[in-house]
């Protein structure tokens, strides 16, 4: 069973959208998993915003029992993969424990245009949130296809 990490800043929109969107692609291919999200802010027991509830059940994704957690190096030991948002995310982790580096995913690195990071929409509208899980399901489904 894989087991992967998702990390962004408070993890309370990017990270768990992210990883219901690769829960929901392994499930559908019948290849077991271990997924879950953390942020780097060390915020704890936060939901996510009604926003990024809204547009993941637009999807049939429910992350309405979703709460924030910090980073936990230990944790990060144990992952197959570590999927990252942004790359202040990835010197976060390198700073703990630089040899988690080879387990490190830059997922932005698999959009279909060059960005340099998955854009945070925490405290945006809607329409912000919406752009997020697009380009979510775009690298995911690039990166899963590859590697799964």
């Amino acid at each position: 069973m894989r087991r992967l990490v998702f990390v962004c800043s408070g993890n309370i929109c990017r990270s768990p959208m992210a990883a219901a969107i690769a829960s929901d692609w392994l499930e559908k291919r019948q290849k077991p998993a271990a997924i879950i999200s953390c942020g780097t802010l060390n915020i704890m027991h936060r939901p996510a915003p009604k926003e990024g509830i809204a547009v993941m059940a637009e999807r049939d994704l429910d992350i309405t029992s979703h709460r924030s957690q910090g980073v936990s190096i230990g944790l990060l030991r144990m992952a197959d993969s570590i999927v990252v948002m942004a790359p202040k995310h990835e010197r976060f982790i390198l700073d703990s424990a630089p040899e988690l580096a080879p387990k490190i995913v830059r997922i932005w690195q698999f959009a279909t245009e060059e960005i340099d990071e998955i854009a945070d929409p925490v405290n945006q509208d809607i329409e912000a949130f919406r752009k997020c899980r697009d380009l979510l399901e775009q690298t995911i489904d690039s990166w899963l296809s590859l590697s799964a």
